[in-house]
Protein backbone atom coordinates (compact mmCIF):
# COMPACT_ATOMS: atom_id res chain seq x y z
CA UNK A 1 0.00 0.00 0.00
CA UNK A 2 1.19 3.51 -0.81
CA UNK A 3 1.05 5.76 2.24
CA UNK A 4 1.53 9.48 2.85
CA UNK A 5 2.85 9.95 6.40
CA UNK A 6 2.78 13.24 8.33
CA UNK A 7 4.61 14.09 11.55
CA UNK A 8 4.11 17.66 12.80
CA UNK A 9 4.32 17.36 16.59
CA UNK A 10 7.56 19.39 16.78
CA UNK A 11 9.22 22.28 14.99
CA UNK A 12 11.21 19.66 13.03
CA UNK A 13 8.11 18.50 11.16
CA UNK A 14 8.30 16.22 8.16
CA UNK A 15 6.40 14.21 5.56
CA UNK A 16 7.18 10.91 3.86
CA UNK A 17 5.90 8.51 1.23
CA UNK A 18 6.12 4.77 1.84
CA UNK A 19 5.21 1.78 -0.29
CA UNK A 20 4.49 -1.47 1.55
CA UNK A 21 6.34 -0.15 4.60
CA UNK A 22 9.45 0.92 2.69
CA UNK A 23 10.49 4.57 2.49
CA UNK A 24 10.23 6.09 -0.98
CA UNK A 25 11.08 9.72 -0.18
CA UNK A 26 10.84 12.18 2.71
CA UNK A 27 11.00 15.95 3.13
CA UNK A 28 11.08 18.47 6.00
CA UNK A 29 8.20 20.89 6.51
CA UNK A 30 8.72 24.61 6.95
CA UNK A 31 7.08 25.50 10.27
CA UNK A 32 7.05 29.26 10.13
CA UNK A 33 4.07 31.55 10.57
CA UNK A 34 2.08 29.87 7.78
CA UNK A 35 2.39 26.30 9.04
CA UNK A 36 -0.45 24.96 6.90
CA UNK A 37 1.05 26.37 3.71
CA UNK A 38 4.41 24.84 4.59
CA UNK A 39 2.76 21.43 4.98
CA UNK A 40 0.87 21.70 1.68
CA UNK A 41 4.00 22.83 -0.20
CA UNK A 42 6.09 19.99 1.29
CA UNK A 43 3.54 17.35 0.30
CA UNK A 44 3.25 18.63 -3.26
CA UNK A 45 7.06 18.57 -3.62
CA UNK A 46 7.15 15.12 -2.03
CA UNK A 47 4.76 13.73 -4.64
CA UNK A 48 6.83 15.34 -7.39
CA UNK A 49 10.04 13.82 -6.01
CA UNK A 50 8.47 10.36 -6.02
CA UNK A 51 6.81 10.76 -9.42
CA UNK A 52 3.44 10.08 -7.76
CA UNK A 53 0.06 11.74 -8.12
CA UNK A 54 -2.67 11.92 -5.48
CA UNK A 55 -4.22 8.93 -7.21
CA UNK A 56 -1.22 6.83 -6.15
CA UNK A 57 -1.75 7.59 -2.44
CA UNK A 58 -3.96 4.94 -0.83
CA UNK A 59 -3.84 6.04 2.82
CA UNK A 60 -2.74 8.95 4.98
CA UNK A 61 -1.04 8.29 8.33
CA UNK A 62 -0.45 11.04 10.88
CA UNK A 63 1.30 11.42 14.21
CA UNK A 64 -1.05 12.82 16.87
CA UNK A 65 1.42 13.96 19.52
CA UNK A 66 2.02 14.79 22.28
CA UNK A 67 3.52 18.01 21.02
CA UNK A 68 2.66 21.23 19.24
CA UNK A 69 -1.12 21.59 19.34
CA UNK A 70 -1.19 23.85 16.28
CA UNK A 71 1.06 21.57 14.23
CA UNK A 72 -0.99 18.51 15.16
CA UNK A 73 -4.30 20.21 14.47
CA UNK A 74 -3.12 21.36 11.03
CA UNK A 75 -1.72 17.96 10.05
CA UNK A 76 -4.71 15.93 11.27
CA UNK A 77 -7.15 18.26 9.54
CA UNK A 78 -5.11 18.14 6.33
CA UNK A 79 -4.91 14.33 6.48
CA UNK A 80 -8.68 14.04 6.63
CA UNK A 81 -9.14 16.61 3.87
CA UNK A 82 -6.70 14.88 1.52
CA UNK A 83 -8.30 11.49 2.14
CA UNK A 84 -11.91 12.61 1.66
CA UNK A 85 -12.20 12.80 -2.17
CA UNK A 86 -11.18 9.19 -2.75
CA UNK A 87 -12.47 7.86 0.58
CA UNK A 88 -8.93 6.86 1.47
CA UNK A 89 -7.94 5.45 4.85
CA UNK A 90 -6.96 8.00 7.50
CA UNK A 91 -4.97 6.60 10.43
CA UNK A 92 -3.26 8.13 13.43
CA UNK A 93 -0.77 6.99 16.07
CA UNK A 94 0.99 8.79 18.89
CA UNK A 95 4.13 10.56 17.73
CA UNK A 96 5.86 9.20 20.83
CA UNK A 97 5.16 5.65 19.63
CA UNK A 98 6.87 6.44 16.32
CA UNK A 99 9.89 7.80 18.20
CA UNK A 100 10.02 4.78 20.52
CA UNK A 101 9.72 2.35 17.59
CA UNK A 102 12.64 3.97 15.78
CA UNK A 103 14.80 4.03 18.93
CA UNK A 104 14.06 0.38 19.76
CA UNK A 105 14.92 -0.63 16.19
CA UNK A 106 18.34 0.94 16.76
CA UNK A 107 18.77 -0.81 20.13
CA UNK A 108 17.90 -4.49 19.58
CA UNK A 109 18.95 -5.48 23.10
CA UNK A 110 16.37 -3.20 24.73
CA UNK A 111 12.72 -4.21 25.22
CA UNK A 112 11.32 -0.89 26.49
CA UNK A 113 11.91 2.83 26.03
CA UNK A 114 10.54 6.04 27.49
CA UNK A 115 9.71 8.90 25.12
CA UNK A 116 9.33 12.39 26.60
CA UNK A 117 9.05 16.04 25.71
CA UNK A 118 8.94 19.49 27.24
CA UNK A 119 5.70 20.85 28.62
CA UNK A 120 4.87 24.15 30.32
CA UNK A 121 6.12 25.47 33.66
CA UNK A 122 9.13 23.18 34.04
CA UNK A 123 7.12 20.01 33.43
CA UNK A 124 7.64 17.17 30.97
CA UNK A 125 5.29 14.61 29.49
CA UNK A 126 6.43 11.01 29.20
CA UNK A 127 5.21 7.61 28.06
CA UNK A 128 6.79 4.16 28.28
CA UNK A 129 6.62 1.79 25.30
CA UNK A 130 7.49 -1.87 24.81
CA UNK A 131 8.06 -4.02 21.73
CA UNK A 132 4.94 -5.58 20.22
CA UNK A 133 6.40 -7.64 17.37
CA UNK A 134 8.41 -6.38 14.39
CA UNK A 135 8.61 -2.58 14.39
CA UNK A 136 5.36 -2.26 16.36
CA UNK A 137 5.26 -0.92 19.92
CA UNK A 138 2.56 -0.45 22.56
CA UNK A 139 2.36 1.95 25.46
CA UNK A 140 2.67 0.59 28.99
CA UNK A 141 0.26 2.29 31.38
CA UNK A 142 -0.78 5.92 31.21
CA UNK A 143 0.93 9.07 30.01
CA UNK A 144 2.65 10.95 32.82
CA UNK A 145 3.09 14.65 33.41
CA UNK A 146 5.86 15.30 35.93
CA UNK A 147 8.48 17.86 37.00
CA UNK A 148 11.61 17.61 34.88
CA UNK A 149 13.76 16.95 37.97
CA UNK A 150 11.76 13.79 38.75
CA UNK A 151 12.56 12.21 35.40
CA UNK A 152 15.08 9.72 36.83
CA UNK A 153 12.53 8.30 39.28
CA UNK A 154 9.92 7.46 36.65
CA UNK A 155 10.22 4.02 34.97
CA UNK A 156 13.66 3.28 36.48
CA UNK A 157 13.76 -0.06 34.65
CA UNK A 158 13.42 1.48 31.16
CA UNK A 159 15.94 3.64 29.27
CA UNK A 160 14.87 7.16 28.33
CA UNK A 161 15.28 8.28 24.73
CA UNK A 162 17.77 11.12 24.57
CA UNK A 163 16.34 14.58 25.07
CA UNK A 164 15.93 16.63 21.90
CA UNK A 165 15.33 13.68 19.60
CA UNK A 166 12.09 14.01 17.61
CA UNK A 167 9.74 11.56 15.86
CA UNK A 168 9.92 11.20 12.09
CA UNK A 169 7.17 10.78 9.51
CA UNK A 170 8.87 7.67 8.12
CA UNK A 171 8.21 5.83 11.38
CA UNK A 172 4.61 6.95 11.53
CA UNK A 173 4.24 5.25 8.16
CA UNK A 174 6.14 2.16 9.29
CA UNK A 175 3.79 1.67 12.24
CA UNK A 176 0.80 1.93 9.89
CA UNK A 177 2.34 -0.71 7.63
CA UNK A 178 3.03 -2.92 10.67
CA UNK A 179 -0.67 -3.08 11.44
CA UNK A 180 -0.59 -1.11 14.68
CA UNK A 181 -4.18 -0.24 15.70
CA UNK A 182 -5.15 3.31 14.78
CA UNK A 183 -5.93 5.91 17.43
CA UNK A 184 -8.42 8.75 17.67
CA UNK A 185 -7.99 11.47 15.05
CA UNK A 186 -7.41 14.13 17.69
CA UNK A 187 -4.18 15.70 19.02
CA UNK A 188 -2.72 14.44 22.28
CA UNK A 189 -2.13 17.58 24.33
CA UNK A 190 -0.28 17.06 27.62
CA UNK A 191 0.32 20.29 29.51
CA UNK A 192 -0.27 21.33 33.13
CA UNK A 193 -3.45 23.24 33.76
CA UNK A 194 -3.07 27.01 33.91
CA UNK A 195 -4.97 28.68 36.74
CA UNK A 196 -6.74 31.86 35.65
CA UNK A 197 -7.47 34.39 38.39
CA UNK A 198 -11.12 35.49 38.61
CA UNK A 199 -11.96 38.93 37.23
CA UNK A 200 -14.46 41.42 38.63
CA UNK A 201 -16.01 44.63 37.37
CA UNK A 202 -16.09 47.97 39.25
CA UNK A 203 -19.05 46.82 41.37
CA UNK A 204 -17.37 43.60 42.42
CA UNK A 205 -19.42 41.36 40.13
CA UNK A 206 -17.62 38.46 38.41
CA UNK A 207 -16.88 39.00 34.72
Amino acid sequence: MNVLALECSTEQAGVALLSDGHLVVSRPVETGRRRSQGLFDAVEKLLQDAGWTWGDVEAVAAGRGPGSYMGLRVSLTAAQGWALPGHKTVWAVSSAAALAAEWLAEHPDETKAVASGASRRGMIWAGCFERAGGPAVRRIGDWRLLPAEERAAAWPDAPWIESGRVPRAEWVGRLFAAGVPGEELQPIYLNPAVAIAPRFDATGRPL
